[in-house]
């Protein structure tokens, strides 16, 4: 009876360990050949009414998400008027889950969708469920508050003059060494297609850094702020709520699918968000992320581990805040 026990118990543990040496080194694969179940995380609960749901969402749901992501920005190592202009818009953005004048132009198969106008300042959620995994939300929230700081969106709050170069307006971005760690090789080779005008469409089309840096900023906030929420989350559980965050945009940005705005899935998956040593830790990976995690707080640190010159301090005069910073949707 032991003797069956202790062998029971080795099956089980080798096909756990098996499990986690999976979902670590290959997450993409992971997540696209997972199934959505409860991550240990909710928000609300299937009873609630739509009313009391959207109200969750609005008034503790959203300001959370949002102070783990002013928390993160703020604590960057990045030029004082452009972290003031980036925090004042921050600050002052607006949350709404009024969609339905946009019902007739949104694609019901997207929903729950979430979008952000610049000429509002306000973050839209659409049809989200009562009793939806927080995983969900908060990537949701977070990856469009990122989009108003990528380097499209950007522009929005501190203009990049359009006669510029694209070595010039990668110099001027805030974030130090990002735009060069995340199309270095050793991180996910995020690519801008050389065959269109970059002084016409900037980082906004072309470009796969502008989704590769929300992805980096997303996985940073989802993590704090989910590890902070949720502190006794096994590693099962962080594995299925980041399969759970994704699993939707596991048909994106293939690689037979020619130049894409965004890096294959897989890239995204395994080279940027699980490359995240915080996130690593909490699903229990017992080994470092074969792609290097570029890391925004420590602009020397990125610029040694790629064999670069300590990235210089912000430049002045390339990038200024604009008297407007209103823009179109995104």
């Amino acid at each position: 009876m032991n003797k069956t026990f202790l062998f029971l118990s080795l099956i089980l543990s080798v096909h756990a360990h098996a499990q986690k040496d999976s979902s670590c080194s290959d997450m993409a694969a992971y997540t696209c050949s997972s199934i959505g179940a409860s991550d240990g995380t909710t928000v609300g609960n299937v009873k609630d009414s739509k009313a009391a749901f959207n109200d969750k969402l609005k008034t503790e749901t959203f300001p959370a998400v949002q102070k783990a992501f002013i928390k993160k920005v703020a604590a960057m190592p990045i030029d004082e008027s452009a972290r003031s202009a980036i925090l004042a818009k921050l600050n002052g953005m607006k949350f709404s889950t009024e969609c339905e004048q946009l019902s007739a132009s949104l694609d019901e198969s997207l929903w729950p969708n979430s979008f952000f106008t610049h000429s509002d300042n306000t973050f839209y959620l659409c049809k989200a469920k009562p009793a939806m995994s927080e995983f969900v939300a908060a990537k949701m929230i977070a990856d469009e508050l990122s989009a108003s700081i990528n380097p499209c969106g950007i522009d929005s709050i501190i203009r990049r003059p359009k006669e510029k170069s694209i070595a010039q307006a990668e110099e001027a971005y805030p974030f130090k060494g990002m735009i060069s760690c995340l199309r270095s090789g050793k991180s996910v080779s995020a690519k801008h297609n050389h065959g269109s005008s970059f002084k016409e469409a900037g980082f906004c089309a072309n470009d796969q850094v502008t989704r590769a840096f929300s992805d980096w900023l997303t996985t940073e906030v989802v993590t704090d702020y989910i590890s902070e929420k949720y502190s006794k989350l096994s590693a099962s559980q962080w594995r299925q709520g980041i399969a759970n965050a994704y699993r939707e945009e596991c048909s994106f940005g293939r690689p037979d699918d020619g130049f894409t705005d965004d890096p294959d899935f897989s890239s995204r998956l395994n080279g940027i968000v699980t490359a995240n040593p915080t996130l690593r830790k909490k699903m229990n990976c017992y080994d470092s992320s074969s792609y290097l995690y570029c890391d925004a707080g420590n602009p020397d640190a990125m610029a040694k581990a790629l064999g670069a010159p300590k990235a210089a301090p912000a430049a002045s005069g390339i990038m200024s805040a604009p008297a407007n910073s209103k823009g179109g949707v995104e």
